[in-house]
């Protein structure tokens, strides 16, 4: 066993567990885990890494991040910023939102008042003192020619409103007291009148007004549609009640009347100021409505105390009146422009000139007619046309016109002391004076 084992054995075991394992684990595990993972991995990593990704980092992350950010961004953002952000905001927001906003407010507001309908030259050039008030009828359902309720009747009436007003008012600057045209704005319907803006409103009608002031006013009266229909007309009027409630009834007539009582409450005779009304209509007053307005304010018109005789008002005593009518609802001119121009023809002292109506409420045909009513009669003080009419109707219509009225509407009214003062003083007096 010895000899077999220890010569086989060791010289086996030995020279092939020692110098194999060994040789085979340094030589072979070290030359080869550190050529392999050296050499290879270090070469590998490090000329990979370092020489690619040092200067691929560097050279492109710097350099590029660098030369991109810095001088592209430094470069870009400032001269594109500033010089553009700049001279843009500035130029163009300056500019554009002023210019935009004042003169795109004002332009539009006073709007159209300045291109399309600044005040009349009438006004402008003359420094005359004038007092206007407006009254406008919020009845109806803003009905067209086709018998449909269309939003654009209901703004299209009331821009017009707004439009009348700055035709004969501007701002004053540098104003103190009565601004030398007061206007003043009532609206009515068959359920009240109310007014809106006094002819003494300390805001446009006193001291010093602003084009901001009279812009505001402005879209006061021409946004009104909005205030009174916030659902829009059509929706407002979709609803039944709505519907039957707003029709133009001669059973409840518009309270023209009153609008008329509250426009007198408001002029004052002794400020000597030229006065006028225009009125808006949107639904006609029955007949026996209209002899009490003409009853009540006939006279009134003429002389502004109530005991006018006729002619006066064309001594500068009484108030000129103005009669728009317009829309379906009326219905006001059936048959075309003016087609209806004696309505409550009273009022204007039977001048039919000064009433303008038409089917629908449009814009074009309001500028030619309608605004131009309002022009001739308060801008051009039109109101010469009667000195012609009066002379006539004077000799003729009075003899005829008063023994005709006042024995029948006075007797009617004060059926107690005026049969008795009428006849004994008319027919005494007036024959051997006249």
């Amino acid at each position: 066993n010895d000899p077999t084992r220890d010569p086989t054995a060791d010289p086996t075991a030995d020279p092939t567990t020692d110098p194999t394992a060994d040789p085979t684990k340094d030589p072979t595990a070290d030359p080869t885990t550190d050529p392999t993972k050296d050499p290879t991995s270090d070469p590998t990593n490090d000329p990979t890494r370092d020489p690619t990704a040092d200067p691929t980092a560097d050279p492109t992350t710097d350099p590029t991040a660098d030369p991109t950010k810095d001088p592209t961004a430094d470069p870009t953002t400032d001269p594109t910023r500033d010089p553009t952000s700049d001279p843009t905001a500035d130029p163009t927001a300056d500019p554009t939102v002023d210019p935009t906003t004042d003169p795109t407010v004002s332009p539009t507001v006073v709007p159209t008042i300045s291109p399309t309908v600044a005040i009349c030259e009438g006004l402008n050039d003359d420094p005359r003192e004038v007092d206007v008030v407006i009254l406008a009828d919020t009845d109806g359902r803003y009905r067209n020619r086709n018998d449909e309720t269309r939003d654009n009747q209901c703004y299209n009436y009331f821009d017009m409103i707004g439009d009348a007003m700055t035709k004969v008012k501007t701002s004053e600057y540098g104003n103190v007291g009565n601004t030398r045209t007061r206007v003043g704005y009532i609206e009515f319907d068959k359920n009240t009148a109310e007014i809106l803006t006094q002819l003494d409103d300390p805001v446009v009608n006193m001291n010093e007004v602003t084009d901001q002031e009279i812009i505001d006013y402005n879209n006061f009266i021409s946004q009104r549609c909005d205030d009174l229909y916030p659902t829009s007309p059509e929706v407002f009027f979709n609803d039944t009640t709505n519907y039957e409630s707003h029709a133009c009834d001669d059973a409840t007539p518009t309270k023209l009347y009153d609008a008329l009582a509250l426009a007198r409450s408001q002029i004052n005779p002794a400020d000597d100021r030229e006065t006028f009304l225009v009125i808006f209509s949107n639904c006609r007053v029955p007949a026996t409505e209209e002899q009490r307005i003409c009853t009540e304010y006939e006279d009134y018109i003429r002389d502004g105390y109530g005991n006018g005789a006729t002619g006066n008002n064309q001594l500068g005593d009484g108030i000129n009146v103005v009669m728009i009518g317009m829309g379906n609802d009326g219905p006001f001119g059936v048959d075309g422009q003016d087609a209806d121009d004696d309505y409550i023809e009273c009022l204007v002292e039977n001048d039919n000139d000064r009433i303008w109506t038409y089917e629908t409420r449009d814009h074009d045909q309001f500028d030619d007619g309608g605004m131009a009513t309002i022009v001739d009669t308060i801008c051009e003080r039109r109101p010469t046309k009667s000195p012609t009419v009066d002379p006539t109707i004077d000799p003729t219509s009075d003899p005829t016109r008063d023994p005709t009225r006042d024995p029948t509407a006075d007797p009617t009214k004060d059926p107690t002391s005026d049969p008795t003062a009428d006849p004994t003083r008319d027919p005494t007096s007036d024959p051997t004076k006249d």
